[in-house]
């Protein structure tokens, strides 16, 4: 588990234990203290991973007396939830938390893996199938040289071990190509329509749509849709750029060649470093620049000033997952289908 946070690898090593049995239905777990010198880290490191846990219904804390393994009731039959670097996954770890409480209350098991990229395919889909899953949810790998031949081989090998294949967030090809798998996510184009029609009413003329390097298709469509809000208008322009958002000097020279009097990042992380860099810059937000991005990740409320953004429904995510997945189980030879639900405008005080 190298390269992820201290609290995703403390969550991922006691989910394990969990999973094998080492960690019994009403087993007490170590305290608190006992947990952060077995793994080198700090209380409040230990207390996130405890608190990621309990929000799966994996664990359960009482006050006084710790935490303990969750009992369970026998399961109609248990699902895999593969993402690569769960835990450290901004938007894709709250959706996952979701599914677990739709699966759970609909009596399914929930078993998670979060090793993709460093992994073989084949591998990775007889690990599934061994485990005994009916049917894996797969949010595809996004930075990886290959990704999309990545992608496609390990949902290949899924649906080959006799598996059912329901992807998160976005598809396994590149847009505007289409899988043949069922996807469930946001309408990431009317995101993008939404989002850059409320710049657009706030007096923007000059937007600019910023992503990272090897952006998902994801992105595309929210690009696409925001292009198609600008068409509607006669004076305002979109432009595309990708760059590095805390690369302060490929920020200066954004700005100075777009003149830009807003900017739509393709989420919110990018978003927030977007903004420190313009902070940085001496570039008042919203005052000289309107600022925006998707998802609302936890900490978008908290930015100074706090981010415009698209709020993608977790809890309306996790169910239509769910029921997508047991569609599929039922009947595993319809067409592919794409579940699409529409994102909430959250506006805050960047782009006042």
């Amino acid at each position: 588990m190298p390269g992820l946070p201290k609290h995703a690898q403390i969550f991922q090593s006691l989910h394990q234990a969990i999973q094998r049995g080492d960690l019994q239905d009403g087993a007490r777990l170590p305290s608190e203290i006992a947990l952060a010198k077995r793994y080198g880290a700090s209380r409040p490191t230990v207390a996130q991973a405890l608190r990621e846990l309990t929000r799966l219904g994996l664990v359960e804390r009482h006050k006084g007396a710790g935490s303990f393994v969750r009992r369970t009731p026998p399961a109609a039959g248990t699902i895999g939830l593969l993402a690569d670097g769960l835990g450290a996954t901004e938007i894709v770890e709250p959706v996952s938390v979701e599914i677990a409480r739709a699966a759970r209350a609909l009596g399914w098991d929930v078993v998670i893996g979060a090793a993709v990229a460093d992994r073989s395919p084949d591998v990775i889909a007889r690990e599934w199938a061994d485990r005994g899953v009916a049917g894996v949810f797969f949010a595809p790998v996004e930075h990886h040289p290959v990704r999309a031949t990545l992608n496609r081989a390990v949902a290949e090998r899924l649906h080959h071990r006799g598996l059912a294949v329901v992807l998160l967030d976005r598809d396994l090809e590149e847009f505007p190509r289409r899988s043949d798998y069922d996807l469930v996510a946001i309408d990431d184009f009317f995101a993008g329509y939404e989002l850059a029609d409320h710049l657009l009413g706030r007096g923007c003329l000059r937007l600019v749509f910023v992503a990272k390097p090897a952006f998902p298709a994801s992105t595309d469509l929210r690009l696409d849709g925001a292009r198609a809000a600008v068409a509607r208008t006669e004076k305002s322009t979109l432009e595309f750029a990708v760059g590095l958002p805390a690369d302060a000097a490929w920020v200066q020279k954004l700005l100075k060649r777009t003149r830009a009097d807003a900017v739509i990042a393709s989420n919110d992380a990018t978003a927030a470093q977007l903004m420190q860099t313009l902070q940085h810059l001496g570039h008042q937000v919203p005052a000289a620049i309107r600022i925006a991005g998707f998802d609302d990740i936890r900490y978008a409320q908290l930015l100074s000033p706090p981010l415009t953004t698209m709020r993608q429904p977790c809890a309306a995510l996790g169910v239509a997952a769910m029921e997508t997945m047991l569609g599929r189980l039922r009947q595993p030879d319809m067409p592919a289908r794409r579940v699409l639900l529409r994102a909430e405008l959250k506006i805050r005080a960047s782009t006042a």
